[in-house]
């Protein structure tokens, strides 16, 4: 496995870790910023070195599609982080919600694209369990790219109604998990 490659699983273990723990903990406050920046640094430069890593794919010359993902994932990660920023400088109406969303959904996509990693040891599994080959490779590939975005969208909306409920009666600058 090359430096770069290292350098990347790395951040994306880091990126793991912490938008996990920014999403299942109380929103707001300096902890929460200070998580939720290394979570979006870590996104941001894994992201960019996955453009040193070379896709194996003759069709795609090296670019593949990874880093379609990751593109994706540099636009929700900073559309997230943006909208934090300019909502809390201007006290913007309605910020919070459009921010948790594209911080959600860039979560989601790097667990999607983890997913896509270990997609062959799952299927891998599932033939092993005595299923057929095509059948393994469907399961592996509704588990990887097809169950996260399903959870991730009942999450947000849970979330975002939860919090509408609340309305009035949140404190300035606390938001529950």
């Amino acid at each position: 496995m090359s430096a770069t490659a290292v350098f990347h699983t790395a951040l994306g273990a880091l990126a793991l870790v912490t938008g996990a723990v920014v999403l299942a903990r109380p929103k707001g406050g300096p902890w929460h910023r200070v998580v939720g920046r290394v979570y979006v640094v870590s996104m941001v430069v894994l992201c960019l070195a996955s453009f040193g890593l070379r896709d194996s794919t003759p069709l795609f010359r090296g670019f593949g599609g990874f880093h379609v993902a990751a593109i994706v994932s540099l636009v929700t990660v900073s559309a997230g982080a943006w909208s934090a920023w300019r909502g809390g400088r201007t006290q913007r109406a309605g910020w919070l919600p459009w921010h948790y969303m594209w911080m959600a959904w860039s979560y989601i996509g790097l667990v999607m694209a983890t997913g896509g990693h270990v997609a062959r040891p799952i299927d891998l599994a599932f033939r092993d369990a005595g299923l057929s080959a095509n059948v393994a490779v469907w399961l592996s590939v509704a588990v990887v790219w097809g169950l996260p975005p399903l959870v991730g969208r009942w999450w947000i909306a849970r979330r975002l109604a939860a919090w509408d409920a609340l309305g009035a009666r949140l404190a300035p600058g606390s938001v529950p998990a």
